[in-house]
This record gives C-alpha cells, structure tokens and sequence, in this order.
C-alpha cells in the first residue's frame, strides 16, 4: 500500500474510533491529529474536512457490506427469496456487528440533520446491493417465485423502498419516540416489495429488527 493511501486509512480508523467514543460533534480535527501525531496539513491533503472523513467511514462500510452481500448472496443459491432476504440482513443499518456506526449515523445524519451524509448513505448502499438485488431477481423470475414486467428496473425500486423505511426508523430513534409507527411502516414497505416483485405472501421480510434495542441503548450512552 503506498504510504498516501495508508495515511488516509489511518486517519478513517483514528476517527472512526474518536468518533464511537467520544461522538462526531464532541470529536475536533485536532483529536484525530493527537492521536496520529499528525500535523494540519497532513490531514487536510487527504481530506477537507471532518464530515468528509466521515463520509469516507460510511463508504468503507458500503465496501463491508458488498462482501458481506455476495458472501450471503452465494449462501443462498438456489432460493431467491432467500437471497433477497439475506442480501436486507447485511447491508441493513441495524445490523448486530455494527451498533456503534447505527448510533453515530443517527446521531450526525438525522438528529444532527446532515442530509448531505443521508445522501451519501443511500449511495453507498444503492451501489453496493443494486447489482446483486438485480441478480436475486433474475433468480426469482427463473424459479417463478418473482413475477415483473421490469426486470432491470425493479431493485431500483426496492432498494429505494428500503432507504425510506431506513430513513423512517432512524428518524424515529433519533426523536427518542416509540417505534410502534415505523414498525407499522415497515410492514407496508414489506407489502409493498412482495406487491411490486408479486411474491408469496409473508415471504419478504426487508429488516430484521432485534438489534433496535441495542441501537437505542447506544444513543443513550451518548
């Protein structure tokens, strides 16, 4: 790795963890210095900004997540439902493994209101699951389980269903409010994408939402 490349790295990790322990607004440029021995400039050749640093942390977690996809995708052959479902696991905000990110993206993107950083989560995200989205697909139509007239353009479709049923949740927990109408949401997006894909009934499930609880244990440590 040349030696810029793994600057830039270090300074993600340093404030990736600054971030998890202390929160993005408690945490200044001149923390991540500290803990690298770095000086300003250093910093600001690879970066503009602290957002920008964090933009760079949910777009390794877009690179997490695309192996974790294909991981399940291949886990799954055979059943595209299956495929599908698991494809929601990996690359959904809620995942267990990743809590700490969970709270830090609620936290900055929607009770801090950064809709530049929704934005570039959405991205991330439609460009890490699009591709193997239209392959489940693909397979569901092969295995008549899945029935479009729009083949190449329904995961489009679908992941955007599942960006605003993030945005929903996430909304929810940043306002510390009950999350009994974002579950109510959830199952009309779930209906939805089986309506869309006409798939059998019960057979989508979008989120598995266990990890919720640990997300809003997080946000109260902080």
């Amino acid at each position: 790795m040349k030696k810029g490349i793994a600057r830039r790295e270090q300074i993600i990790e340093a404030a990736e963890k600054l971030f998890y322990a202390k929160g993005y607004e408690q945490t200044a440029v001149q923390d991540i210095l500290d803990a690298l021995d770095l000086s300003k400039g250093g910093f600001y050749h690879h970066f503009e900004s602290k957002l920008q640093v964090l933009e760079a942390i949910c777009a390794r977690q877009g690179e997490l997540d695309r192996a974790a996809m294909e991981e399940a995708f291949q886990r799954n052959q055979g059943d595209a439902v299956a495929q599908l479902n698991a494809l929601f696991d990996v690359c959904g905000l809620w995942r267990g493994d990743r809590m700490d990110f969970a709270a830090l993206m609620i936290r900055t993107a929607y009770r801090g209101g950064s809709y530049q950083l929704r934005d570039t989560m959405r991205r991330v995200t439609l460009e890490a699951a699009l591709p193997l989205v239209n392959r489940a697909v693909e397979a569901g139509l092969a295995e008549n389980v899945f029935f479009t007239r729009f083949p190449s353009e329904i995961g489009e479709l679908i992941l955007q269903l599942f960006a605003n049923i993030t945005d929903a949740i996430a909304m929810t927990l940043a306002a510390d409010a009950p999350l009994g109408d974002a579950l109510n949401r959830l199952e009309v997006y779930r209906s939805a994408v089986e309506t869309l894909l006409n798939a059998p009934f019960g057979s989508i499930r979008l989120y598995d939402l266990t990890g919720l609880p640990a997300v809003q244990a997080r946000l109260a440590d902080q």
